[in-house]
């Protein structure tokens, strides 16, 4: 019992003494941030709340002046916001907020990491395209003018020696064709008038102006060509011939001549052709009569002509062969046949005048009272087209102020679509057409010319050649050409374009023939859209034009064409606008087809067919800075009111030293096209973009997609676009993304490969 006494005492005692003097033991200090890392956008200006929680004082600061710290202190558990600036830098940028805690001796840190993304900003287009790998896949061909191309021998005249010395700057244009001008002779300096098919204009050669030495020259040309890749097209002109042509000239001097039959003669055309005894014209019927394409013919021989003058206004001339002497007069009464020749007749008393004369002329002859003068009332021939028989009177018509007679046929009159010295060719009934006379004599021509070594023919006037151009007949005839040409090539399908100059309806039906023809509508939505700065049913339009073609020919190829000889210039119908003529080429070379580009339209040239005829818009092009290398003497106006156009400032060498050049646009986009099979060959579909002016579609080939996009408007305008902009590769102007906008100037285009 004493024992337990004392234990009890003693603990009481340790504690009463332990609870006075034993120090206690203190809490740590304490800290934690939630949470430890912020995210703003470029943009955001909210602040974000921070919570700290800790058992000392604390506070919270950044070194980085972008950063910013609310109520940046505290002690126990607390929070604090952070709020960042707005930044108008691309770049992403981070910094940090440190939070100090203490407690007594005690100290903790916490960092909290602050990320602000950069600002979305308009980045400015750079494009970035493939490098070209040197193989020419866009199939353009560039269209020349033998006579006002280039002239090697300084004589005045383009030749094909100087399209030879040329070959470098084509081939930089990219081209992988060239369409010459009909290169046979002629009696005009355009040459559709042919005097002959099977050889070449000797004035197209250098040194001896020989045809031979011309083919020499014109097979140097197709070799040199070929061994740059380029190939060559003849211009074949099927419709008619020249009426220089031995043809014609033996057709209408011998009735009886194995050509008669190449060519369409009547002596009396209104009956012929309201009878349907034409066959080229039967198809309209009486609707196919025109006087106005109907001329007299003449002849050659010894003929009587005598005049039964009762009055100015009671005049007929009868005309019979003779073998008399010939002989003239003093009459002051006469006959020209052409040429300058002109013959006086004799009084024979009375009302009568004969004359007997040595007679030969193609165009047959006019009654005149003066020598000298063509004023009205000087000279008597026919109205209408009558029915003429040797032995026969004819009443003569008098010209007037608004009458001009036409000349008096001899025996009868032939047919021509286009003028008196293009008389049509006749290739009968359209069914048996390859097997007429001049069907067999123009292919064997063309035989020739493809054995050595040309490559297609561009087909002129192809509507023309059955006078019905909405019917069957020229698509058949067109076939039954090309077939027999295709049978005599020697390298795959050879390439053959037609001319037909109207409506896109009409141009569609011709595909059943010729495997392309020049699509003018394709030109015609060009300008419009340019013109009217409204691009947005461009696309849909075109691709509809493609799916016509090749729904009448599953091989149809869309030659794109903006100029040619025949029509007024692009530069002239964009006013000069070389903004607008860039956007052009753009166009032109980024659609879906085969393009053709016209001598001179690369250097802005400009011309007015309405104006001025075909030599306006035929210029020679300048070569060189001094102005010197132009073929002046090529067109029969020669250069008068073009020195600013035609001279040394606007020359290819000055073009091509100016990087913003529109010769360097084509060389630019052309090379853009060589490089890439969407845009050489690719299938082209419309693209939804927003914007009147915005004419946008896709270009796909194979695996290969590019989205195509041209602002058409004169003015800066936004689209938003959904595809991927992220790999430009062709841009004309200026244009700049932001987001999904993009932002192109005034008359720009962008490409994107997808």
């Amino acid at each position: 019992m004493k024992k337990y006494f004392w234990i009890v005492f003693a603990v009481a005692v340790l504690a009463a003494c332990g609870g006075k003097d034993t120090p206690q033991p203190t809490e740590s200090l304490s800290l934690s941030v939630a949470p430890q890392e912020l995210s703003f956008s470029a943009t955001e200006s909210v602040s974000k709340l921070v919570v700290v929680t800790s058992n000392g004082d604390w506070t919270a600061s950044s070194t980085e002046s972008w950063i910013h710290v609310n109520s940046g202190s505290g002690s126990g558990k607390g929070s604090f916001s952070v709020s960042v600036d707005v930044q108008d830098k691309a770049e992403d940028r981070s910094g940090s907020v440190q939070v100090s805690a203490s407690k007594g001796s005690d100290s903790k840190a916490a960092t909290i990491s602050v990320k602000q993304s950069g600002a979305v900003v308009s980045v400015a287009i750079v494009p970035a395209p493939a490098a070209f790998d040197g193989t020419k896949r866009a199939s353009t061909t560039y269209q020349l003018l033998i006579y006002s191309f280039a002239d090697s021998d300084g004589d005045g005249v383009g030749d094909f020696k100087g399209i030879q010395s040329k070959l470098d700057y084509l081939d930089g244009l990219g081209v992988t064709a060239l369409w010459l001008s009909p290169a046979h002779p002629t009696g005009s300096y355009h040459a559709y008038d042919v005097n002959d098919y099977f050889s070449l204009n000797p004035l197209y050669a250098v040194g001896s102006h020989t045809s031979e030495k011309a083919e020499a020259d014109f097979k140097d040309l197709i070799d040199a060509a070929h061994s740059k890749g380029i190939a060559i097209y003849m211009d074949y002109v099927l419709n008619h011939s020249g009426d220089g042509n031995a043809w014609f000239t033996e057709a209408v001097y011998d009735s009886g001549s194995q050509y008669r039959d190449y060519y369409i003669f009547s002596s009396n055309p209104s009956a012929d052709v309201t009878a349907g005894s034409i066959p080229m014209l039967v198809s309209e019927g009486s609707k196919a009569y025109n006087e106005g394409e109907w001329y007299a013919c003449g002849g050659r021989g010894r003929y009587h002509f005598h005049l039964d003058w009762v009055s100015d206004a009671s005049v007929t001339v009868t005309v019979t062969p003779t073998d008399e002497a010939p002989y003239t007069g003093n009459s002051g009464k006469y006959i020209y046949f052409g040429n300058g020749e002109i013959r006086e007749f004799r009084s024979s008393g009375g009302t009568a005048f004969d004359l007997v004369t040595d007679f030969e002329s193609l165009w047959g002859y006019l009654v005149r009272t003066s020598k000298t003068s063509w004023a009205a009332g000087t000279k008597y021939g026919v109205s209408g087209r009558p029915k003429v028989t040797l032995g026969e009177p004819v009443s003569l018509t008098r010209s007037s102020s608004s009458v001009d007679p036409s000349n008096i046929a001899l025996s009868c009159y032939y047919h021509s679509n286009f003028a008196q010295s293009m008389p049509d060719l006749n290739y009968g009934a359209v069914a048996e057409a390859k097997s007429s006379a001049a069907f067999q004599a123009v292919a064997l021509s063309a035989d020739k010319w493809l054995g050595m070594g040309v490559d297609g023919f561009r087909l002129d006037a192809v509507k023309h050649i059955y006078h019905n151009s909405w019917s069957e007949e020229n698509p058949s005839f067109l076939k039954q050409w090309y077939e027999r040409c295709n049978s005599q090539y020697a390298g795959g399908d050879i390439f053959m374009v037609g001319e037909v100059l109207d409506s896109h309806d009409m141009e569609k039906l011709y595909y059943k023939g010729l495997p392309s023809l020049f699509e003018f509508g394709f030109r015609d939505n060009v300008l419009s859209a340019l013109k009217n700065g409204n691009g947005s049913g461009f696309a849909s339009t075109i691709a509809g034009f493609i799916r016509d073609h090749k729904a009448n020919n599953d091989k149809a190829i869309t030659s794109l064409i903006i100029g040619n000889h025949d029509i007024t210039r692009v530069g002239t119908e964009l006013g000069k606008n070389v903004a607008k003529e860039k956007q052009a080429a753009a166009m032109l070379l980024t659609a879906e087809g085969k393009p053709f580009v016209f001598q001179g339209d690369e250097l802005g040239y400009w011309g007015d067919k309405s104006k001025h005829g075909d030599a306006d818009i035929r210029m020679p092009l300048c070569w060189d800075k001094s102005g010197t290398q132009i073929a002046k003497k090529g067109l029969p106006d020669g250069l008068d009111g073009y020195a600013d156009m035609v001279n040394g400032n606007n020359s290819v060498e000055a073009q091509d030293a100016d990087a913003g050049s529109l010769l360097n646009v084509y060389k630019t986009w052309s090379r853009l096209r060589n490089t890439y099979p969407a845009l050489a060959e690719g299938e082209m579909t419309k693209a939804s973009l927003s914007g009147a002016s915005i004419a946008a579609w896709y270009m796909t080939s194979g695996s290969q997609k590019l989205l195509v996009i041209h602002n058409v408007a004169g003015s800066q305008k936004e689209v938003t676009v959904t595809d991927s902009m992220a790999k430009p590769i062709g841009l004309l102007g200026t244009g700049t993304i932001k987001e999904q906008t993009l932002t192109l100037g005034a008359n720009s285009s962008v490409v994107f490969e997808l």
